[in-house]
């Protein structure tokens, strides 16, 4: 049986790593279906003809794409399964990951998909190819939804992998690896190469803007990630991690437990991480520190106690900046996301959040605020469905048009007032970075004039 997985076009110069259609490909692989070929869009920015000729020539038994929920995922996808439909070699299509799993029938109506896919895919995929191989009924397919004529059915669902150390590493070695290893995020040496990696699955929080594929969280176990990590220090000179877990900062145990192992195996490496401000203290990010972290993602969304409670985000002001403030003390960058319009978020809450965002800013990176967005699947998508602000999926897409306009508003400012605050708040970001960057390069060149800095390579460097 031959399989092709499609890792499709984002438009960007700068891809993650696709870690689920890898796993998804290693399990297969592991059970004996191991023809298996990446068509790798997002590298090359294939067209979508490109992507219906490459089908006329060269005939796969299932072809599989995993996307997200977003305005851009979903019409991109449309295009290409229009494109696989059109090939000569009509071949079973499959759909997954978080944009169809919470509304597979609408999903496999919309895209003409045979299959979808939902939660995990690792062992719905397996059991749905070799039903496919042995012809055998689709309907005792657990995990699974599909195409039978008119009729879509919809199984029940699998369970999640309990025991994450019995899945293969990702099947990396068909990507272009050198596209991904050269990758820098903010604070890495040029030199330095990046492979992505998760250390767990899910997350034990609920916030109500947040979809899981499954519920709660599961943890590799320390042996295996130290595994993984040594592999590709010996295939590919790694030096620089970026853990893509949802929630990397378990609690102090788990982070004691893998900044122990990182020193003990003397990895020498340097990583990246998602974290949660409220077991944030003193002792976990020295911990981090010295392990090799430089960088550490917090979600706050929110700097006000009233909204982080409405949103269910179980963090309060206090461990915001106390955590933040404790991270940047010890020279460990901070990503942290503020979202607005949440279910109670007023003009006051806004302006917190940006008076925080400006106190803290390191200039690491330039972060915008962002409307809140009801995807489906999520507590707060249900909440819009409750209360007649939405009507399913189809009126979903057909108003979420960009990630910086309201899909639906949840507070009571009239929406040209609400987008009046965001430009104003995201205007004082901008200029706020841009004269932060414009005097840290004039700060370079009079240091290497007039203090004889000689680390300085230049600008263009």
């Amino acid at each position: 049986m031959r399989l092709l997985f499609i890792m499709y076009d984002n438009q960007s110069s700068k891809n993650h790593m696709p870690l689920g259609p890898c796993y998804v490909a290693a399990y297969a692989k592991k059970y004996g279906y191991g023809d298996i070929t990446y068509y790798s869009q997002d590298i090359y920015h294939f067209s979508e003809e490109h992507l219906t000729e490459y089908l006329d020539n060269n005939k796969f038994d299932v072809v599989s794409i995993g996307f997200a929920a977003g305005y851009y995922q979903f019409k991109k996808i449309k295009n290409i399964c229009d494109a696989i439909i059109k090939s000569n070699n009509r071949t079973f299509l499959v759909l997954g990951g978080h944009g169809p799993t919470p509304e597979p029938e609408f999903f496999l109506r919309h895209m003409n998909a045979d299959a979808v896919v939902m939660g995990e895919g690792e062992v719905p995929f397996l059991n749905l190819i070799k039903a496919l191989d042995k012809k055998t009924p689709l309907s005792q397919v657990r995990g699974i939804a599909f195409r039978e004529g008119e009729q879509v059915i919809v199984n029940e669902r699998e369970n999640p992998i309990m025991n994450l150390d019995s899945i293969p590493f990702p099947l990396v070695e068909p990507l272009p690896m050198e596209y991904y290893i050269n990758q820098k995020l903010y604070g890495m040496k040029p030199t330095e190469r990046m492979i992505y990696m998760i250390s767990s699955r899910g997350c034990n929080y609920r916030c109500n803007f947040c979809l899981r594929l499954e519920p709660g969280i599961r943890l590799r176990s320390v042996e295996n990630i130290v595994e993984e990590i040594k592999k590709y220090k010996r295939d590919y000179n790694i030096s620089f991690v970026h853990f893509v877990d949802e929630l990397f900062m378990v609690d102090e145990k788990r982070v004691r437990e893998l900044t122990d192992a990182f020193i003990r195996e003397n990895l020498n490496i340097s990583y990246f991480c998602t974290g949660r401000l409220n077991i944030v203290n003193k002792e976990i990010i020295d911990m981090m520190k010295k392990s090799g972290c430089k960088f550490i993602d917090y979600g706050i969304e929110q700097y006000d106690n009233k909204a982080l409670v409405a949103m269910n985000k179980a963090l309060l002001e206090e461990q915001i900046e106390k955590g933040v403030k404790m991270t940047l003390d010890a020279g460990i960058y901070v990503a942290f996301n503020i979202i607005f319009g949440n279910l109670g978020d007023t003009p006051q809450t806004l302006r917190k959040s940006l008076d925080f965002l400006k106190k803290y800013n390191d200039y690491g990176q330039l972060r915008v605020i962002r409307p809140v967005t009801p995807y489906p699947g999520t507590p707060l998508y249900y909440y819009a469905l409750e209360k007649g602000l939405l009507k399913g999926p189809a009126d979903f897409y057909e108003r979420h048009k960009n990630l910086e306009l309201l899909t639906v508003n949840f507070t009571s400012i009239p929406d040209e007032d609400f987008y009046k605050l965001m430009f104003e708040a995201n205007k004082e970001i901008i200029n706020d970075y841009y004269e932060h960057t414009k005097q840290e390069g004039i700060e370079q060149f009079r240091k290497v004039y007039f203090e004889k800095d000689v680390d300085f390579r230049g600008a263009r460097h």
